[in-house]
């Protein structure tokens, strides 16, 4: 028995060890910026002088402010947004990549591959060329239909500019999902969907009665990347549109980055940042228990 605890302390103390560089880094770029971040939030600091105890008047100051709840709100709507064009329109792409053309699968799959490949820098500036209203192809294209009715300056109009953004991201990340659900359908066994076949099913049926529930872990995991990307979103919008016009399509991480970095208020910025935080990590928990409580992923 000694000999069982001593082969056991010595693997612990091994794994302990492999593990250590890991739970530094982490320690160094995780905990300590969250720490520093929520210490931060109760000064009100400039980023040069000597930082002022405000105790809880920054977040007094957030739970009113109404910029930051209209950023946040459009946070949500990008989540909502991502679940129906990213992750559900991912998985049906999938299915029908691996079970409707498997010949084309791959050349198809590295066309959605090729947005997730490349910076998310250039993809905004190529897209904000795309939507400009003077010669951007968005334009053109309506013009060339003879709809140019529908013709709008995207990305400089309060009505446009945000859904314009959501394009974008969708564009974006789709490639990512698909990929990610390409390899789960791939691992649902044959014999299913052959059982399925003689019984008539069709496509619609195999993939709504075999397809989701046998890639439900998948749903899950893509769906929590979904929420906490769509909850911390910067680039894109940075780039796009930088919040504007009016704060139209601004999100909370563009609006942290003004306040830190415009108005130079670091202890503000410090405040969005820690809710942006604890708000990400209570909305991935959310759904997380809502899709383990309704079983998606086979299990409870």
């Amino acid at each position: 028995m000694s000999t069982s605890k001593g082969f056991a302390n010595s693997h612990n103390r091994a794994a302990f060890l492999f593990l250590s560089p890991a739970f530094l880094l982490l320690a160094a770029f995780v905990a300590y910026p969250v720490i520093y971040a929520g210490w931060l939030s109760l000064f009100r600091w400039d980023g040069a002088s000597a930082p002022v105890f405000e105790g809880a008047g920054n977040f007094v100051r957030l739970a009113g402010d109404p910029i930051f709840w209209r950023a946040l709100g459009r946070n949500l709507l990008v989540a909502l947004s991502a679940m129906v064009f990213q992750v559900f329109l991912a998985l049906c792409i999938a299915y029908c990549l691996v079970r409707i053309v498997p010949a084309f699968s791959r050349i198809l799959l590295f066309f959605y591959l090729v947005p997730v490949m490349v910076s998310e820098i250039c993809i905004g500036l190529l897209w904000r060329f795309m939507y400009n209203p003077y010669f951007g192809l968005v334009n053109a294209a309506f013009g060339a239909l003879g709809l140019d009715g529908l013709k709008r300056g995207w990305l400089g109009e309060s009505g446009t500019a945000f859904s314009a953004v959501v394009v974008v991201m969708s564009f974006t990340y789709l490639g990512l999902y698909v990929l990610l659900f390409v390899a789960a359908v791939r691992s649902v066994p044959e014999s299913v969907y052959e059982a399925a076949e003689i019984d008539g099913a069709g496509h619609f049926t195999k993939f709504f009665s075999i397809t989701i529930p046998m890639v439900g872990d998948a749903v899950r995991a893509n769906s929590l990347l979904a929420i906490i990307g769509s909850l911390k979103t910067f680039s894109l919008v940075f780039v796009l549109t930088n919040g504007g016009p009016n704060h139209a399509s601004e999100v909370v991480s563009t609006y942290l980055y003004k306040m830190g970095f415009g108005s130079f208020e670091m202890g503000y910025a410090a405040t969005i940042g820690f809710t942006q935080m604890m708000l990400t990590a209570i909305g991935a928990w959310l759904v997380f228990r809502y899709l383990k409580r309704t079983g998606v992923g086979g299990r409870t």
